[in-house]
C-alpha cells in the first residue's frame, strides 16, 4: 500500500511540475474594485458583472471624472486607469485578460439621483452569463440604476446550469402586467446540504450582494442613501404560498412547524464606513432608528394579490431628523428564517408595487 502511495505522491508531483512548465495564461477579465474620492460619493460602488456604478452627491462635477479600478491579476484596462472623461452619460472600459482571448465590457456610470419611492419591479435583465434576473431602474439620464440585489450570485456558484427562471430571485406577471418580483425557497445542492447550506430562499433588497464563502451572512450589504421627511408607511402589494415541509440547517424536518415570509424596512444612521446591514443584524444593530416590518398576523398565505401596508415606528429613545442624511433598507424574503437555511421548498412570494407613503393613511 505504501508503494502504491509513494508511486501516486512521484506522480503527482511530475504532474504538477509538467502544470508549471506549461501554465496556462489568466482568462480572467474583471473590475474588483473601483475608486473616485470617498467624499464624492454616497456609498460604496456597485460592480456587477457588467457595470460599474458611482452614487455622488449633487455637487459633483460629472464632465470630469478619473475613476480608479482594481482589475484581474495580469489583465489589461482600455482605457487606462488615469483618464479624464465625461460622465455624464456612461463609459466604456473594457478588461482584456492575460491570454488577449478573453474581454469584458463594463459600462461605467455616474448618477446623483435620489433614491426612487415608488418601484413597479417592471425593469429586470439576465445577467451574469445569461444565468439569473437583476431588476434595475432607469435614471434621470437615461442609465441603469441597480438599486436592488439579491442572493442569485452565490446560488450561482452551485446552480449548475438551473434555468433562471428556476433561481431563488426571478420574475413573474405583475399586477397591472409588466412584471413583479418572485421569491422562491429551492433546494441548493447535495454538496451544500452537507455543509449547513441545504436550501436558499429567494430574497431582494435595497443594497449589494458581494459573495463572502466563509460568513454567508455577511454576504448580504442592506441599505442606500437616504434623505428627506420619514415616510409613515411601506406599502406594496404580494402574494404567498408556503412550502409544505419546513427543514432547519441539517435539512432534517422541524415538525409542526409552518413556513412564512418577511417584508421590512429599517432607516439607519451613517457611519464613517461600512454604511450597510448584514444579514444577521436581529433587528437589533445600535444604528437603527425607524423600522417597519409585517406582523406574524399579516404574513397570510393567499393567491390573489393583497395589499400590505407597514407603519414604520421609530425606536425607543432614537429620534429622526429630516435634515440629516440616512441609509434605508428593504428587505423581503420567501422564508423568514432563510438566512439560518431554515424553510420550506417551494414557499413562493411574489412582490409588485412597493413605495414608501408620506401621507398618513
Amino acid at each position: 500500500m505504501k508503494h502504491v502511495v509513494s508511486l501516486y505522491l512521484v506522480g503527482l508531483s511530475l504532474l504538477c511540475s509538467s502544470c508549471i512548465k506549461e501554465e496556462e495564461l489568466d482568462t480572467n477579465a474583471d473590475i474588483l474594485e473601483a475608486y473616485i474620492p470617498s467624499e464624492y460619493l454616497k456609498m460604496d460602488p456597485i460592480i456587477t458583472n457588467t457595470s460599474v456604478e458611482f452614487r455622488v452627491k449633487s455637487n459633483v462635477d460629472l464632465e470630469h471624472q478619473s475613476p480608479f479600478f482594481i482589475i484581474s491579476p495580469n489583465s489589461t484596462m482600455d482605457p487606462p486607469n488615469g483618464v479624464t472623461r465625461d460622465f455624464s452619460t456612461a463609459q466604456e472600459v473594457v478588461i482584456t485578460a492575460q491570454d488577449k482571448r478573453w474581454q469584458k465590457k463594463y459600462l461605467v456610470s455616474f448618477t446623483s439621483d435620489e433614491l426612487s419611492t415608488y418601484y413597479d419591479f417592471n425593469n429586470a435583465e439576465l445577467t451574469d452569463r445569461d444565468r439569473y434576473y437583476r431588476f434595475y431602474e432607469i435614471g434621470s439620464n437615461g442609465e441603469k440604476i441597480y438599486d436592488w440585489d439579491s442572493g442569485n450570485q452565490g446560488y450561482a456558484t452551485i446552480a449548475g446550469s438551473t434555468p433562471a427562471e428556476a433561481y431563488p430571485t426571478t420574475v413573474a406577471p405583475g399586477r397591472r402586467g409588466g412584471l413583479a418580483v418572485k421569491m422562491q425557497t429551492v433546494y441548493t445542492s447535495n454538496f451544500a446540504a452537507a455543509t449547513g447550506n441545504p436550501i436558499a430562499a429567494g430574497n431582494l433588497f435595497l443594497g449589494q450582494f458581494k459573495l463572502n464563502p466563509f460568513n454567508t451572512l455577511k454576504s448580504t450589504r442592506f441599505g442606500l442613501p437616504y434623505s428627506g421627511a420619514l415616510p409613515q408607511t411601506l406599502r406594496g402589494v404580494y402574494k404567498y404560498t408556503p412550502g409544505k415541509v419546513v427543514t432547519d440547517e441539517n435539512y432534517n424536518e422541524v415538525p409542526g412547524a409552518q413556513d412564512s415570509f418577511d417584508i421590512y424596512a429599517i432607516i439607519f444612521e451613517l457611519q464613517k464606513k461600512d454604511n450597510y446591514l448584514t444579514g444577521d443584524h436581529a433587528f437589533a444593530d445600535p444604528r437603527n432608528v425607524a423600522i417597519a416590518r409585517i406582523p406574524a398576523e399579516d404574513r397570510k398565505e393567499t393567491t390573489t394579490w393583497s395589499t400590505f401596508s407597514i407603519p414604520f415606528t421609530v425606536i425607543p429613545g432614537k429620534t429622526y431628523d429630516p435634515n440629516k442624511d440616512y441609509m434605508i433598507a428593504i428587505v423581503m424574503t420567501s422564508s423568514i428564517d432563510g438566512a439560518e437555511f431554515k424553510g420550506a421548498i417551494g414557499s413562493t412570494l411574489l412582490v409588485d408595487e412597493i413605495e414608501l407613503v408620506y401621507e398618513k393613511e
